[in-house]
């Protein structure tokens, strides 16, 4: 495993690099590390879509201020994919392809000589497809390449100032079952309904689609909270304003 030094060192090997930033922990930390290393040479390229989490990428763009990197932002329309569109076990493979593209367009534009991502070890005992498709693209995986994990990355991320507790966020688009087929309007219900529940404190929500239901996953620490609160009562009547039918806790025990 490379130490900090050592990981500034490594991406010092390219002048100028497109970093695809998500604002979630693995990407701030290359944010963070990649500033140090090339300073103006660093582009951090946002890709927005309807398979955004809400609230990311005002996240994400406080985070490239604060340390005065360039961001850029591009509209996304992943739906235009029949795979995306149709959820299918390829949903994530096409639809990183699509990204790619568009970030090897902005790499030729800026005369960038690589674009970064934030994939680490532990993604690779996880199937994600859409590695493949980075690989295939010829991204670069610095922290994969200097050998850390998320607990690496987390205790890193706290040494530098960083969050290193920040929950992982993932496309609206996962919420769905394979097969079930997606539409602007019901990755924006699922968008609105963890939306709710993260303005009133809940830091890590997942709400899975279950046919005409729901089923709700929180964090550990977040159980005491929703029950405590008492909380179900109105959450149970705006997923049904959204045009949910009933509600599954995922509650560990």
């Amino acid at each position: 495993m490379l130490s900090e030094k050592e990981i500034i060192l490594h991406l010092r090997r390219w002048g100028r690099a497109i970093l695809l930033f998500s604002g979630g922990l693995d990407s701030s930390l290359l944010l963070a590390l990649g500033r140090e290393a090339l300073g103006e040479g660093l582009t951090a390229f946002t890709l927005i879509g309807p398979q955004t989490v809400p609230g990311e990428v005002g996240a994400a763009w406080h985070l490239a201020r604060k340390y005065k990197v360039r961001h850029l932002l591009a509209e996304f329309a992943p739906l235009a994919l029949p795979d995306f569109r149709e959820n299918t076990r390829r949903r994530c493979y096409v639809c990183k392809q699509a990204i790619m593209a568009e970030a090897h367009k902005l790499a030729a534009r800026l005369q960038a000589e690589a674009i970064w991502d934030g994939t680490n070890l532990d993604d690779l005992k996880d199937f994600r497809p859409g590695l493949q498709a980075a690989r295939e693209a010829g991204v670069e995986s610095p922290l994969l390449s200097a050998g850390l994990g998320k607990k690496e990355i987390q205790a890193l991320s706290r040494r530098l100032g960083l969050p290193g507790d920040k929950p992982p966020q993932s496309c609206l688009a996962t919420r769905f079952p394979y097969g079930a087929v997606l539409s602007r309007g019901a990755l924006a219900r699922v968008g609105r309904a963890e939306a709710w529940l993260k303005a009133r404190g809940f830091r890590q929500v997942r709400l899975r689609v279950r046919g005409q239901g729901a089923r709700l996953e929180l964090g550990p620490e977040d159980w005491p909270l929703f029950f405590a609160r008492r909380l179900r009562g109105s959450y149970l009547g705006f997923l049904n304003s959204l045009g949910f039918c009933g509600l599954e806790l995922a509650y560990p025990g």
